[in-house]
């Protein structure tokens, strides 16, 4: 890996998107400041004022449309005249995404890969758009085009290879992703992403030790992280509540995953859904869930991705701000003005999605089950991981527990269990509970079981 330089050492431009390449490939916490000083740089540079639009326009907040949309257009006059066709489609990859229009981005993107098969930044570029769109064939497909592309001895190749491994995770190729994983770990050791990969291995095959060993013994590979080491640690607060650990959780939940206040989507998307998940093994956790619900409070005309949207959502129901959580949930039937590709999200998950939640925090559990059912095969659409999304299987697990429809939830909860592996907490509690009473073991393991979440809160 090239050592990474102080800025004041990078004047000239190449070595100025170098640096802003691999600190996002690390997300690391220097990106924007190396991105300003590429700005600074070479302040004529297309290409600089092109990747701060795509970079604005992933943090999903209305107020950075505009922006956004500026930078792409600076980029467009900015662009010499008969400029090679992979910097054109790099440009316009950045007006399509600033503009809502997602997917076309990612085709320019994709363009410019093709042009410039060297080009990392791009193929990032992509792999974060399409997780974002929840396009699990597509993350696959393009990050191995890009892997059997790229030049021998990219110093990158460590990076594209955690790319892969999430991307194959996502699709199911559970063992090939870990394999992967580990390699690119080990061949480029700020690679964040393939480490992440690998602990959504472990969560998705229900081996829960080794997730907490993996994460635990790695902790140092990540401090150089912007808000996604947050999101590590969210993945070892989910193997320590599959182990009954409230305790732990709620130590990781304030002095890892939510030690800053931060209204970052991703950032109230851990959190609210970690929440959640402990709000349904009956945990109290006292006033956690106010200042998340202000700041989703102040994000309800945002409408800038349906997966924030549905976390601000989470919220706003768990701090009981019932009117607030009304408005949010029937924006997401209206129609989204310059947002093509979540307009789409919205109307054939977000809004069922949502109808859900609130029909379930209300107490109406068959209107919940009504609403969330119909919506689970297109649930991949709002984006983020199997993982994040799990956090509505849930709900839907619980709503048709508590509407009586145990064959349903039998027939949901078994599965999950045989996937990973018979290690599930939430699946085997719930199936226990289904079990006729004579059928129940008794003694100690019972009593274990029924111990397991009754530690109190902190």
């Amino acid at each position: 890996m090239a050592a990474m330089m102080p800025i004041e050492m990078r004047p000239d431009a190449p070595s100025c998107e170098r640096a802003v390449t691999e600190a996002f490939l690390a997300h690391g916490r220097e990106t924007p400041a190396l991105l300003q000083a590429w700005l600074d740089a070479e302040p004529s540079s297309w290409r600089a004022h092109a990747t701060k639009a795509m970079m604005l326009t992933l943090l999903a907040r209305r107020e950075l449309r505009a922006p956004a949309q500026d930078l792409a257009a600076r980029a467009v006059d900015l662009l010499p005249p008969a400029p090679a066709a992979k910097d054109r489609a790099f440009v316009e990859a950045a007006s399509a995404a600033a503009h809502g229009a997602w997917w076309a981005a990612i085709d320019q993107l994709e363009a410019a890969i093709r042009g410039n098969p060297a080009d990392t930044l791009s193929i990032k570029l992509s792999h974060a758009l399409r997780f974002m769109l929840g396009d699990k064939p597509g993350i696959l497909h393009s990050i191995e085009q890009a892997i059997r592309a790229l030049p021998a001895g990219h110093p990158d190749h460590g990076f594209m290879l955690g790319c892969q491994a999430f991307a194959l995770e996502e699709n199911g190729h559970y063992a090939a992703a870990e394999q992967i994983g580990r390699r690119a770990v080990a061949m480029e050791s700020r690679d964040a992403w393939g480490l992440h990969a690998v602990s959504h291995v472990h969560e998705m095959t229900g081996r829960i030790d080794d997730g907490i060993r993996w994460i635990e013994g790695r902790d140092h590979q990540f401090g150089h992280c912007n808000n996604f080491g947050g999101h590590l640690f969210w993945h070892l607060a989910l193997f320590r509540l599959d182990k009954g650990q409230v305790g732990e959780v709620l130590a990781l939940y304030d002095q890892k995953i939510r030690s800053e206040k931060t209204d970052d989507f991703r950032d109230i998307a851990n959190a609210a859904s970690l929440l959640n998940r402990l709000a349904l093994e009956g945990i109290d956790v006292g006033a956690r869930w106010e200042e998340l619900a202000d700041k989703a409070e102040a994000r309800l005309e945002d409408r800038s991705l349906v997966f924030a949207d549905l976390h601000y959502l989470l919220a706003l129901l768990g701090a009981g701000r019932g009117e607030a959580a009304a408005r949010l949930a029937g924006s997401l039937a209206l129609p989204m003005p310059g947002h093509a590709s979540q307009a789409l999200v919205a109307r054939r998950a977000g809004s069922h999605v949502a109808r859900g939640l609130v029909a379930f925090q209300e107490g109406r559990m068959a209107e919940a089950l009504e609403h969330l059912l119909p919506a689970r095969a297109s649930l991949g659409l709002v984006g983020g991981s199997d993982a994040q999304r799990d956090v509505f299987e849930q709900v839907l697990v619980e709503s048709a527990l508590r509407a009586g429809e145990v064959r349903l939830a039998r027939s949901i909860l078994s599965r999950r269990l045989s996937e990973r592996g018979g290690q599930n907490r939430f699946a085997s509690e719930r199936l226990h509970r289904l079990l006729p009473s004579e059928a129940r073991p008794r003694g100690i393991m019972a009593v274990a079981a029924a111990m397991a979440f009754a530690q109190p809160a902190h």
